[in-house]
């Protein structure tokens, strides 16, 4: 047991510097092409500030998450495997969601006018492919980190705020790509598969 809990404490922290890490390089990466390429950093766009909102109570959920701390007697080993397993889920989710995402990726819900439909990778699977990550990535905290209420109090605004976002998301999208994205909307469930 205490192997599978030290086990498991390594690969949460070494996913959450896998996350941190890869947002902050794509974030620095897509900057420095933008830059280099001329493209203003306020060009032409519409935006839905309501995701803004939502990000703030993803926010509030991860606080809530590593405020109100489990002891690690009231983890089973099955948390601890779920949890190894969510963490790297989250990572490849986010990695290949960056990857396909390429140049259109923005913190804020933001559509310019030369923004391309990523549909490849796994944006076939679900249109919001790093909220996946996100939402797995507190579930792997959540199952090893805090205690019951808390955790599920957490997922709660967590999932409402990642819901205010997607809706402004899907708003944006759906004016600058019409039944395109009508269509795409249609056949691909938002972050969860199988789920529409």
């Amino acid at each position: 047991m205490d192997v599978l809990r030290a086990a498991s404490w390594v690969i949460l922290v070494l996913s959450w510097l896998a996350c941190v890490g890869l947002l902050a390089w794509n974030h620095y990466r897509v900057r420095a092409e933008r830059r280099r390429q001329g493209i203003p950093e306020e060009k032409p766009a519409i935006r839905d500030p309501r995701s803004m909102h939502g990000l703030l109570l993803e926010g509030i959920a991860f606080l809530i998450l590593f405020t109100f701390r489990r002891s690690a007697v009231e983890t089973a080993p099955w948390q601890y495997l779920a949890s190894v397993l969510l963490a790297i889920l989250s990572v490849v989710i986010l990695a290949a969601a960056l990857r396909h995402l390429d140049m259109e990726w923005r913190i804020k819900a933001v559509v310019t006018d030369d923004h391309q439909l990523v549909m490849t990778g796994p944006y076939r699977i679900v249109r919001h492919p790093i909220f996946a990550a996100l939402v797995a990535q507190l579930l792997a905290s959540s199952l090893v980190l805090t205690q019951t209420w808390a955790a599920w109090l957490a997922i709660a605004v967590c999932l409402i705020g990642t819901e205010i976002r997607i809706n402004a998301e899907d708003g944006l999208l759906h004016r600058r790509f019409g039944k395109l994205y009508a269509d795409y909307r249609m056949r691909t469930p938002a972050y969860l598969p199988f789920l529409r």
